[in-house]
């Protein structure tokens, strides 16, 4: 059994990805022995599976940024561990000597579709969900995929209107228009290209158009307007900075809509739906209104005929029976918000208390949280996500009580208390077949699309260059 060399302050990390690997490497930069565990085989969460596959340099850079921090000597990390399964919250406080333990679990729960009945048309991929559609877009190349498998139909509506929503109508419709390109006309595009070149440029190309494809395209359901979509964040409070955040978002949306041919209805939300024979027929929308920055129901309502609807409405973090929430995140008190409200030596950072999906806001989370000294920031991973509330920033300096300083106060647990826990880790890693960090990921990383095309696509070696 591989036992710590010395007694050394020991934290628990529950959750590997963006925050909970920059947490685990600020409390291991200061001397704390960290256990990191994951429910997943890999470590990397939304980076992995709620990313789009097109963001190639992007998805590597962040990965290799885990990889880093994780293969610090004073931090161990356990794969396939989930809390509430493998072990509940309560017998990891009670039964095992953490210094702190730091919920670091994101944010993969989608935010229900508020339409009473809708949830039946989820089994037969009537109904998905964003997390379910991008598992199934970025890892159904792969020979051993077994998650679920979905068919992207014409006339599809997607509900939403953030970044994630824009990045949804690009799977939609590039879906949709690749597939009859092939079956009609022979043409084979990959995913890379026509995310890179647009659908209205490739159709332009060979003199089609949607209708020549027999297609009536996808479209998008916004409560809000254009102008309120949360594509760009104002540089400050400022009403000019203000109306030129509106105008870049109006703009964005513009420029997607136009270079992959989708349809939007503004200022509506989804309230009741139409069926036929057990098969959606149609969504029944009703106007909205802003007023006072609220979203108003007028109650005029519309049929709007779709198969199928795709929520992008938000992720939330899953509950944990026993902890408190304000809403959809986790309660924290102090003057700086990371220690869990309740709680001597229980924290959360990262998207468990931003009760949000956000990468980066979990990356910047997760790092002010361990260390609320850091004077200067450094500059996050660009386009992790493509913006970030200002006054957030401003927020985490002041979050973070001071998690590494609160362990470094408490008492050194004996190595008794200490082995026994590294028994509990060295264990659950031989069951797995754990070796190495970097053999696992090795072992463990997928197939990567991209990889598979530039083998289909490499030239065939002649016959003179063969030896």
């Amino acid at each position: 059994m591989n036992k710590p060399h010395e007694r050394e302050h020991l934290a628990l990390v529950i959750g590997a990805g963006v925050a909970g690997s920059e947490a685990a490497y600020q409390l291991a930069q200061n001397g704390i022995r960290v256990i990191v565990v994951d429910q997943n085989a890999l470590p990397y969460g939304k980076i992995e599976d709620g990313l789009p596959l097109w963001h190639i340099g992007l998805r590597d850079r962040v990965e290799a940024d885990i990889d880093r921090k994780l293969r610090h000597p004073k931090i161990k990390f356990l794969p396939l561990f989930k809390l509430g399964k493998d072990m509940q919250l309560e017998d990891l406080m009670k039964n095992y000597k953490f210094d702190a333990i730091i919920l670091a679990f994101g944010a993969w729960k989608d935010r229900p579709l508020p339409v009473p009945g809708i949830e039946k048309f989820r089994e037969s991929g009537q109904l998905i969900y964003q997390n379910d559609l991008l598992k199934w877009y970025n890892h159904k190349h792969e020979p051993d995929y077994d998650g679920p498998l979905f068919e992207i139909k014409d006339g599809v509506t997607v509900i939403g209107g953030g970044l994630s929503s824009l990045d949804v109508m690009k799977i939609v419709m590039m879906e949709l228009v690749g597939k009859a390109l092939k079956e009609k006309y022979g043409l084979d595009y990959d995913l890379f290209t026509m995310e890179k070149r647009g659908l209205k440029s490739i159709l332009e190309e060979h003199g089609l158009t949607l209708d020549d494809l027999g297609l009536k395209g996808a479209t998008l359901v916004y409560r809000r307007s254009a102008r309120e979509m949360p594509l760009k964040i104002p540089a400050s409070d400022d009403p000019a900075d203000k109306e030129r955040a509106k105008d870049i978002a109006e703009k964005l949306l513009n420029t997607y809509r136009e270079k992959f041919l989708f349809q939007f209805i503004p200022h509506a939300v989804p309230v009741d739906f139409e069926e036929k024979d057990g098969r959606l027929t149609a969504l029944i929308l009703e106007k909205t209104k802003t007023e006072n920055g609220k979203v108003v129901k007028t109650g005029e309502r519309f049929r709007h005929e779709t198969p199928q609807v795709i929520s992008s409405i938000g992720s939330v973090p899953v509950k944990l029976p026993g902890i408190p929430y304000e809403g959809d995140a986790i309660k924290t008190e102090g003057p700086l918000k990371a220690k869990v409200a309740g709680y001597e030596n229980l924290f959360a950072v990262g998207n468990a208390v931003t009760g949000k999906g956000n990468i980066k806001m979990a990356k910047e989370h997760g790092r002010e949280a361990m260390k609320n000294w850091i004077e200067t920031k450094r500059t996050p991973v660009a386009g992790v996500v493509r913006q970030l509330d200002e006054k957030y920033l401003e927020d985490t300096d002041k979050r973070a009580e001071s998690i590494t300083g609160y362990i470094l106060s408490q008492p050194i647990p004996t190595q008794e208390e200490v082995e026994r826990i590294w028994e509990l880790v060295e264990n659950r890693r031989k069951q797995i077949g754990y070796t190495t960090y970097d053999d696992w990921i090795a072992r463990h990383k997928p197939v990567r699309l991209e990889e598979l095309l530039n083998k289909i696509n490499k030239p065939r070696e002649g016959k003179e260059g063969k030896k």
